[in-house]
């Protein structure tokens, strides 16, 4: 699980979490294009937000992208007793 802030640290995260691409070694089998759309198809809806990959639920091979966002964070906090609000 990681805290993204903003599209840099997303992309950072992606290519080295996602990926496995940390720009010394290994390479994409996707062209530039098919990874700039990728990115931009998987981004999260709005920053800060956690973010971690899991194994599939219904593709064995595959992985999915899930974030959670600050109101999910809020309630559970609530729940927990850590905010009074």
């Amino acid at each position: 699980m990681f805290m993204i802030k903003n599209d840099f640290e997303y992309r950072n995260w992606m290519m080295k979490t996602y990926f496995r691409l940390d720009g010394i070694q290994g390479e994409s089998l996707l062209t530039d294009e098919e990874l700039e759309d990728f990115l931009f198809e998987s981004k999260p809806a709005g920053y800060p937000c956690l973010a971690m990959i899991t194994p599939s639920s219904t593709q064995p091979l595959e992985n999915e992208i899930s974030y959670i966002y600050r109101e999910q964070i809020s309630l559970w906090a609530r729940e927990m007793g850590v905010l009074k609000c």
